[in-house]
């Protein structure tokens, strides 16, 4: 197999304060190959933004560090980079389309110039070339009239419309790896569907790799070829979309894949995983699932599971995994 683009070694990230140190993420691995797309997936609190934002190096400053592992893009590690070299790498070869675009868009700027900026910078190009080139991005990503939506505010545009600018931003100086948190979350069903089709689309044509953070098991099934299960700041599962839709081995996901809605319901209610999320401050002993996981044991409540190599390249924290193994969903 080839070099992974990207590769997250044993990645943990804290946020210090004069109360203490809260960890957001801890010992989080993964690797993304040329022109994969890797989804994300967990509930809110996860870990799953915080993990995108390090990779980044957007953590929000002094507070965010990323106090061990490695981010290693193309072999070299973005923990050892300056905001110098950061800026070169951030929107050229490594871009992020952000979860809300209305707060994410500069209100006091045309949807143009945010476009053409980057493309000044990292490309070097005039006024009139960036600007040539934004209009042709606008158009590349389905925006009707984009000689004229180019000169237009965000707040002139709808939630569709500034989605798919965010995209364009994105896209404009040719990434080899696009981050997108949760793209889709403010769109309606419709606008959505169109967004994944559109990102698919622009996937094949750029070559690109993705990395895709969402809380949707369906968007997951429409986008993914692999996907990493968080949960309390861990990696507790990490396979195929078909594996994982088809034979989940950790409780966790077995509880997110069950609460999806299905048209054989017929009316009865949905299942839901009962608790909530720890407190990153005071996270259970043992495993951090263990509280709300009906395959626990004693063993799950003394000691923590590491994530392991099963059935070749699936991975999985659980001491239990074994019992799911036979438990098909679809």
């Amino acid at each position: 197999m080839t070099k992974p683009v990207l590769e997250v070694r044993d990645l943990s990230i804290n946020f210090h304060s004069d109360r203490g140190v809260t960890p957001a993420v801890k010992n989080c691995s993964f690797t993304i190959h040329s022109g994969e797309t890797v989804c994300i997936v967990g509930e809110s609190g996860s870990g799953k933004s915080v993990t995108s934002l390090g990779i980044m190096g957007l953590l929000p400053k002094p507070a965010g560090k990323a106090d061990h592992g490695q981010i290693l893009f193309e072999g070299d590690d973005l923990l050892k980079k300056n905001k110098k070299e950061m800026r070169k790498i951030r929107g050229n070869e490594l871009s992020m389309i952000f979860q809300e675009p209305m707060t994410s868009l500069n209100p006091v700027y045309t949807v143009g110039d945010q476009i053409a900026e980057s493309l000044r910078f990292h490309q070097k190009l005039n006024k009139k070339e960036s600007m040539d080139k934004a209009i042709e991005f606008l158009k590349l990503v389905g925006i009707p009239s984009p000689e004229q939506r180019v000169h237009e505010y965000p707040h002139q545009l709808s939630g569709g419309m500034r989605q798919r600018v965010m995209i364009a931003m994105a896209l404009a100086c040719d990434p080899k790896l696009l981050i997108a948190d949760e793209p889709t979350t403010a769109l309606d069903v419709t606008i959505q569907a169109q967004v994944l089709e559109l990102m698919k689309d622009l996937k094949d044509k750029f070559g690109m790799s993705i990395l895709f953070i969402t809380h949707d098991l369906g968007v997951v099934a429409d986008i993914a070829d692999r996907v990493v299960v968080m949960y309390a700041g861990i990696v507790v599962e990490e396979a195929s979309v078909w594996d994982i839709f088809a034979c989940p081995y950790h409780p966790y996901t077995l509880g997110l894949l069950e609460a999806m809605p299905s048209v054989e319901a017929k009316g009865n209610r949905l299942k839901t995983i009962e608790g909530v999320l720890p407190n990153p401050n005071k996270l259970p002993a043992g495993c951090r699932f263990h509280p709300r996981c009906p395959f626990a044991s004693e063993l799950c409540h003394n000691e923590e599971p590491s994530l392991e190599s099963v059935d070749g390249e699936r991975k999985v924290a659980c001491w239990h995994y074994d019992q799911l193994m036979a438990k098909e969903v679809i």
